[in-house]
């Protein structure tokens, strides 16, 4: 426990002076008037720059470094593969940003469990997460407009103002985001996008596509990210098509803290700027308030000058409510303040407090005729490992043993609101007759067992170490788990064998009921 505190301590310093010296380095006299950026060539060729602004205040405080983080509902800007931490709840979130000089934009997104969604008589695969988001960028009505007619006249060469007009920009997008395995999340966003400056107008779609992937090194898990936006035809005014700011972005994040602080590295690439590297931290004083700071350096300089790549903010979570702001200055123009509300609820929507939504593992439970008979509790005690913090709760990779049963070993990461606990149990025994009876022909059962506690927000399959009895024939082992209805198989190797056992291992999705078959 002192060494964990003493880490803290550490690392809360490390925050501290990375915030002071940015501000005493980049605040100073002289880094301002000796500062010099180079400009690159394609710089102003694109449009829809709009879509370059960073989204929610807790991303943008920390300078962006958000790809490999992406936990909340602004995945869908950022990397919508960070959709299915969302899983299992329903999210209404808003951002404002008062931009400088007089801009302003506002960004709505809702998110809600795929399976949710019906159409053509059918659905999503569970598992998946739908965001839908409204990001609009505008100026205020205060721009002249003004013909130029009297611009040849040598003695009063200024046209009389025919009154006032602004311009806005706004993209519609759908997000999916899946949990293709228990390491690797994908995600897609499609844009529609309209441009109007006074009586002009153009319109275009583009799309965004992502993927998370878990890593371990030397035992600690690190996530990795890569995002590709605004890939599209571009838009067209009048009579020119100007190209989407297309950009690459890749990061990689790691939880250094068991509190939850995070560090996370990007690079950056649009077609219309220089690479920039950005270092963004996450400080979580405790599970209800967190510091949040980052820089980022574009290639060859900031064209605004070294402060305009200095982020922070703070974020502060009341039950289902959250509440982030971020400041994040552009040199000469001014800064930016963004204020961002997230709020979480449950599987109905009702005014007024909502109730907080479970993580529970069972999507349905088993009904009653389909309960064990003549069943043996057997307790597992377990080992837990925590990966990483989100809004959805802790992530553990849990090992489960007991000596009592013959599957003796379990193995999968699930998502939990507090501490894993110290055991689960598990019901053997006899098949009920109703799913006896949905067996393939000529299935014999060796073993039929179910969870009898919560395993909390299941992510990817369960890993079973079980053994069987070797016998002079030769045994077709199968390992089955009931889904919707119907027993499916699952893939089973050898792990090892000795004189009486065969000792196997089979990978399956959470499911109310399993058997072990011949």
């Amino acid at each position: 426990m002192k060494k964990i505190f003493e880490n803290k301590k550490l690392i809360f310093r490390v925050f501290v002076f990375f915030v002071i010296h940015l501000l005493l380095v980049d605040l100073s006299p002289n880094s301002q008037v000796a500062y010099c950026a180079k400009i690159h060539t394609a710089a102003g060729t694109t449009s829809a720059t709009f879509l370059k602004i960073g989204i929610g205040a807790r991303a943008v405080s920390m300078a962006g470094a958000f790809t490999a983080v992406a936990d909340d509902p602004y995945a869908v800007y950022w990397n919508p593969a960070g959709l299915v931490y969302s899983k299992g709840a329903k999210n209404l979130s808003f951002s404002h940003n008062e931009y400088f000089q007089g801009l302003a934009q506002e960004f709505l997104v809702y998110t809600l469990p795929a399976e949710n969604i019906k159409f053509l008589g059918g659905g999503f695969p569970s598992g998946g997460v739908l965001g839908f988001g409204f990001n609009y960028f505008y100026t205020p009505k205060d721009m002249e407009r003004r013909s130029g007619q009297n611009e040849s006249d040598p003695l009063y060469p200024i046209s009389i103002s025919e009154g006032s007009f602004r311009a806005y920009d706004a993209a519609l997008s759908v997000s999916y985001g899946y949990s293709f395995s228990s390491e690797m999340d994908l995600g897609a966003s499609l844009k529609f996008i309209r441009q109007s400056i006074d009586d002009e107008s153009g319109a275009s779609f583009a799309l965004d596509a992502g993927v998370l992937r878990r890593l371990t090194f030397f035992d600690r898990e690190f996530m990795a990210g890569f995002t590709v936006q605004n890939l599209g035809p571009g838009i067209k005014f009048i009579s020119k098509r100007y190209d989407l700011p297309l950009t690459f972005k890749a990061g990689l994040s790691h939880r250094i803290l068991e509190n939850g602080t995070i560090v996370s590295l990007n690079i950056d690439k649009p077609i219309d700027n220089y690479p920039s590297f950005i270092l963004g931290m996450e400080y979580c004083l405790t599970d209800k308030l967190s510091l949040n700071s980052g820089y980022k350096y574009r290639l060859y300089g900031n064209e605004l000058g070294g402060i305009s790549g200095l982020a922070a903010g703070m974020g502060f979570s009341v039950k289902d409510f959250l509440f982030s702001y971020a400041f994040s200055p552009s040199g000469d123009l001014g800064s930016s303040h963004i204020l961002s509300l997230s709020f979480k609820f449950g599987r109905a929507f009702k005014f007024g407090r909502a109730e907080k939504p479970k993580l529970g593992l069972y999507k349905e439970s088993a009904r009653a005729y389909q309960e064990i008979k003549n069943g043996n509790t057997l307790v597992y005690k377990i080992n837990s490992r925590p990966l990483n913090i989100s809004s959805v709760g802790i992530r553990y990779f849990i090992e489960a043993e007991s000596q009592e049963s013959d599957v003796y070993k379990m193995e999968f990461k699930t998502f939990m609101r507090g501490p894993a606990g110290v055991n689960i149990t598990m019901t053997e025994g006899d098949l009920s007759d109703a799913l006896a009876s949905l067996l393939p022909a000529k299935k014999k059962i060796i073993k039929a067992f179910q969870f009898s506690s919560n395993l909390g927000n299941m992510q990817g399959n369960i890993s079973f170490f079980f053994k069987v009895k070797r016998l002079a024939e030769t045994r077709n082992i199968g390992f089955l788990y009931l889904a919707q209805g119907k027993w499916l198989p699952a893939k089973i190797n050898i792990a090892e064998q000795d004189k009486e056992y065969l000792h196997l291992k089979s990978s399956a999705p959470f499911s109310t009921h399993y058997i072990i078959s011949e």
